[in-house]
């Protein structure tokens, strides 16, 4: 080719790609309703995780455990558990809390009625004594427990964390993260499919002016830059517009949200600049990505060059 033509390379390219979508307009506006479509629903999928990531983390930093104490357990005991768990690494603070201390803070999370527990003293106090302790990394919280069941013979009686509670959600976040992963493979398919289809109609109908540019002498590089340029910028218009979508929709479903008891009390949903700040840069990858794919196929079983 002539470096004239070399030289004006990237404004053809561009010229023939919004031409090429202008021309195929319906296929076109397909390809970015699939994309649309798949990174909404997908998007939906990705909050979904962030948020039980999110949620998971902020139960494991604000648990304690808790050591509770055999009911006669005696004053030398009780200060061997306790210099032993200050001088724990993994173990941020320790609080010592007796039975009566014990014995009013149900009372009072009772409220109204605080008065069913007017019976108790400090000779029938049913409350046992404990450690609340607070570890500087939740992994720690089991081998903590573990530190402390080695006292049971220095008046430890048993170790509680809410495991349960935690392990739940655990595994609901891992059943969140294989979910999206299976809806994105199959949303991706379906949309590299669309564009395939876009891609594929549109080099059908340039045949012939293909045939001219290899003729006087087009690189093969000239000639498939349009289409995969195309299939990109498809791509990209639709994760713009479903990021537009899912960010309105988040701001919303916030707003009605806020104040609710529908959410875990002294619990919320993830900053919208912590998931808006995740999505975009992964829907502009994603769009762009399929776009060119979905182009990459097509140009290579259609596009003889």
């Amino acid at each position: 080719m002539k470096f004239s033509s070399i030289k004006t390379m990237p404004k053809n390219v561009v010229r023939d790609t919004l031409k090429s979508i202008e021309r195929n307009n319906l296929m076109s506006a397909a390809s970015i309703l699939s994309v649309i479509a798949a990174l909404i629903i997908l998007g939906i999928f990705l909050i979904l995780t962030i948020n039980v990531s999110e949620l998971t983390k902020d139960v494991e930093s604000r648990l304690e455990l808790k050591v509770f104490l055999q009911s006669d357990y005696t004053d030398a005991q009780k200060l061997t558990v306790q210099q032993a768990l200050e001088d724990s690494d993994m173990i941020e603070s320790v609080t010592f809390e007796s039975s009566q201390e014990a014995l009013d803070k149900f009372s009072a999370s009772l409220d109204q009625y605080s008065s069913l527990l007017s019976g108790y003293n400090s000779q029938n106090n049913p409350m046992p004594a404990s450690f609340i302790i607070h570890v500087k990394d939740p992994n720690d919280l089991e081998a903590v427990q573990t530190l402390a069941m080695t006292f049971k013979d220095k008046g430890v009686e048993y170790v509680k964390y809410g495991e349960e509670y935690v392990q739940v959600l655990v595994n609901f976040s891992n059943f969140t993260n294989t979910l999206s992963l299976v809806v994105l493979v199959v949303l991706s398919i379906i949309s590299i499919f669309i564009i395939y289809n876009t891609i594929k109609l549109t080099v059908f109908a340039r045949r012939r002016e293909i045939g001219i540019m290899k003729y006087v002498g087009a690189t093969n590089n000239y000639i498939r830059s349009p289409f995969i340029l195309e299939g990109t910028l498809l791509g990209l218009i639709g994760a713009i517009v479903a990021f537009l979508v899912i960010r309105i929709a988040y701001y919303y479903v916030l707003g009605l949200l806020s104040g609710s008891s529908f959410l875990p009390v002294g619990t919320t949903l993830a900053s919208p600049d912590l998931v808006m700040g995740k999505l975009i840069y992964f829907f502009l990858i994603y769009g762009g990505l399929i776009g060119a794919l979905g182009s990459i196929f097509a140009i290579r079983k259609f596009l003889d060059v």
